[in-house]
């Protein structure tokens, strides 16, 4: 099982699959207008997917061990990300 945490091609593919997952939780919130900020918002869990790919390999240089931590993390902070923005009501009433 700690070949299985430590392993990098576990850690990438667990990190895409969420991201994909995310990302299509996040595209199918209700946004009320077509505006650059909405579009930045829609792309979040992907942002934070690929810095989590990227803390991940720089991790693998310094550290050999515990670096699944920071997979799970990214995993975590894309899935609160992603229910975050599907949860929120775009909708401006004046």
């Amino acid at each position: 099982m700690k070949n299985a945490l430590n392993n990098p091609q576990y850690n990438i593919i667990a990190v895409i699959i969420f991201e994909i997952i995310t990302c299509s939780i996040s595209f199918s919130a209700n946004f009320s207008d077509g505006s650059i900020t909405t579009t930045v918002i829609k792309w979040t869990p992907a942002l934070i997917g690929i810095s989590t790919l990227i803390i991940y390999f720089v991790s693998r240089l310094f550290i050999k061990k515990l670096n699944w931590i920071i997979t799970l993390l990214g995993i975590i902070l894309m899935f609160y990300a992603a229910l975050t923005i599907y949860g929120t009501d775009f909708s401006q009433t004046i």
